[in-house]
């Protein structure tokens, strides 16, 4: 993967499972399904991964979960934050390998557009410092996380058809977030251990399923490798 500059090393350790990771998100089964082959798409590198929306009202626990599935992939200390609104704020929310997003409540068609191209990689040129000469530079797909209350009806078609939503019901009785992370903090050598495990499963299974793809055998999907994992974990894991 890609050198990021405030990305910290990743602790896994073996004998680990998912579940501890569940037990700290406040999700259905469904958004639970989503959530994990995101998580391993996530681990594949150079690959086109969908955004990944989470979405639902005061004190449901987005903020929390979208910081606790970023570190699982990227223990970035780059904290989370708006969406940007130009390229410098662009620019800095790149720094780590994934780019989480805060408080969404909607999404400018420009800023829509540049969440679509983030999600296949993009391609941008530009000019060296002091000179005329045009730099042309390619950025690497990556995870990307919106935590906000815009639903997916509110996501322009392009970016909805690029767009894993995970809707999060309210929490009537909040735990405290500094002992959420605390017991997250503390679970994520074995939540990331289990989480590798699977991704070995997963990536033996694509080659087969990407030659059925390749014959027709495998529905078309915009987001082809998300959508090959999908199937490579309800083969493996059922109820993953």
């Amino acid at each position: 993967m890609t050198d990021f500059p405030n990305t910290e090393p990743l602790p896994p350790v073996s004998g680990g499972s998912l579940t501890e990771l569940r037990e700290l998100l406040n999700v259905t089964d469904e958004g639970w399904a989503s959530i994990v082959p995101w998580l391993v798409t996530g681990l594949i590198p150079e690959v086109p991964r969908p955004v990944l929306l989470l979405t639902g009202g005061a004190c449901s626990g987005k903020s929390m979960a979208a910081r606790m599935l970023a570190h699982l992939l990227d223990p970035a200390v780059v904290p989370l934050g708006r969406l940007p609104h130009n390229d410098d704020s662009w620019q800095a929310a790149e720094a780590a390998a994934v780019s989480v997003f805060d408080n969404v409540t909607r999404i400018p068609d420009d800023t829509s557009d540049r969440l679509c191209r983030g999600v296949t990689g993009d391609t941008r040129v530009r000019r060296a410092l002091y000179t005329d000469t045009p730099v042309i530079t390619q950025e690497p797909p990556r995870p990307v996380i919106l935590a906000g209350t815009i639903g997916a009806d509110e996501l322009a078609p392009d970016l909805a058809e690029r767009t894993v939503v995970v809707e999060l019901n309210h929490i009537t009785a909040p735990r405290p977030e500094l002992q959420l992370w605390e017991a997250f903090t503390e679970a994520r050598p074995r939540i990331l251990g289990a989480l590798l495990d699977l991704l070995v499963v997963v990536l033996g299974k694509l080659p087969a399923l990407k030659e059925k793809a390749d014959r027709g055998e495998i529905p078309a999907h915009r987001l082809v490798d998300h959508a090959l994992v999908v199937v490579a974990l309800e083969e493996a894991v059922p109820s993953a």
